[in-house]
C-alpha cells in the first residue's frame, strides 16, 4: 500500500530510535564489569591479610568489628535535587550564527539513565536522574553505614545522559561536537581494613544512522574525573566544581542523522562485611549542558 504525502517521514523530521541508548548501555556494563573485577581482586588481598592477621589473635576480629560499627560517616552529602535555580528553562534553540557554526540547547531530544544492582534501588541512594527539558544530570550514591540495609554485593554504579539529533548542512563533511558542560560534586570513601572504590567519568557519545534500527558509534570519548580507592584505616573525599573542556570530530553527510549524547557514569564499590572491618563510599554530583556547539567545513 503506498504512503500518502502527508503520512511520508520529512527528510527534515527528527528519525524515532527508541533503541539507541542500548550503545550506552553496552558501554556502561563494559566499564562496570571493569571497574568491579579491579576491586574483587584488591577486596581479596585485603582478605587474605585479615585471615593472617586473624590466627595471629582472635581478639583481632572483635576490635575491627567494633571500629567498624561505630565508625561515623565521614561527611553529610549535600543535597543532589535540583535547587529552583538549576531547574530553569534556558531560552536557547538551534540558531545559526553562519553557515560554519551553530548552536543548540534545551530542550534535548532523547534521554537515558540506568542504575545496578537491582537491589540499590530499595536504598537511601537516589540514583540517576536526568532532566532534558534543563539539559541537567544528577547521580546520587550512598552508603556509609554498615548497619542497614544496602545493595546486593556492597557497590552500586550509575549513568544518565542528555541526547541531541543533529543533521549537517554538506554531503560531505567534518563536524566538530563540543558542549558547555558545568559540574559540581562531592564524593568520599573510607577503609576499616576493607576496601572501598569510588570513580566518575563524563563523555560523549556520536551514533551515525545509516537506516531504521541501525545505529553505528563512530565516536567514544570518556575522560575519568576521578577514580579514588582506600584500604586500611585511610579516609578520602573530594568536592568542588568546574567546567568539562571537551571537543570532538566525527565525518557527517547531510543525508544522515547523528545522535550526539553527552553522558555521565559513577560507581562505588565497598564492604557490606562487618566480622572484619568495614568500608563504605558515597558520590553526588551533577552536570549541566546549557548548549552544544558545532561547527563544520564544508
Amino acid at each position: 500500500m503506498a504512503v500518502s504525502p502527508q503520512n511520508k517521514p520529512s527528510a527534515e523530521e527528527k528519525p524515532n530510535e527508541p533503541d539507541a541508548a542500548l550503545a550506552l548501555d553496552r558501554v556502561f556494563d563494559y566499564e562496570l564489569r571493569k571497574s568491579r573485577n579491579a576491586y574483587l581482586r584488591a577486596s581479596r588481598r585485603a582478605e587474605q591479610v585479615g585471615e593472617v592477621l586473624t590466627h595471629v589473635d582472635k581478639r583481632f576480629v572483635e576490635l575491627t568489628s567494633a571500629i567498624g560499627r561505630l565508625e561515623a560517616p565521614l561527611v553529610i552529602p549535600r543535597e543532589s535535587n535540583p535547587s529552583p535555580g538549576e531547574l530553569h528553562t534556558l531560552s536557547l534553540v538551534t540558531t545559526n550564527t553562519s553557515d560554519k557554526l551553530s548552536f543548540a540547547g534545551p530542550p534535548y531530544d532523547a534521554t537515558w539513565t540506568t542504575f545496578q544492582p537491582a537491589g540499590a534501588s530499595g536504598t537511601a541512594a537516589r540514583g540517576p536522574s536526568v532532566y532534558k527539558q534543563q539539559g541537567s544530570m544528577f547521580i546520587d550514591l550512598t552508603e556509609t553505614y554498615v548497619d542497614r540495609p544496602v545493595a546486593e554485593g556492597g557497590w552500586m554504579y550509575a549513568g544518565a545522559g542528555l541526547g541531541l539529533w543533529f543533521k549537517p548542512k554538506a554531503p560531505s563533511t567534518y563536524v566538530r561536537v563540543s558542549g558547555l558542560v558545568d559540574y559540581e560534586y562531592d564524593w568520599a570513601d573510607s577503609s576499616s581494613l576493607q576496601v572501598a572504590h569510588n570513580r566518575a567519568q563524563l563523555c560523549v557519545m556520536v551514533q551515525h544512522r545509516r537506516g531504521p534500527g541501525d545505529m553505528e558509534t563512530i565516536l567514544d570519548t570518556r575522560d575519568q574525573l576521578w577514580a579514588d580507592g582506600t584500604s586500611w584505616y585511610e579516609d578520602h573525599s573530594d568536592s568542588g566544581g568546574g567546567y568539562w573542556p571537551n571537543q570532538n570530530f566525527f565525518w557527517g553527510s547531510s543525508n544522515d542523522w547523528y545522535l550526539v549524547w553527552f553522558w555521565m557514569n559513577g560507581g562505588i564499590d565497598f564492604s557490606t562485611k562487618d566480622t572484619f572491618g568495614s568500608s563504605k563510599a558515597f558520590q553526588t554530583w551533577h552536570a549541566r549542558v546549557p548548549f552544544m556547539v558545532f561547527e563544520q567545513w564544508a
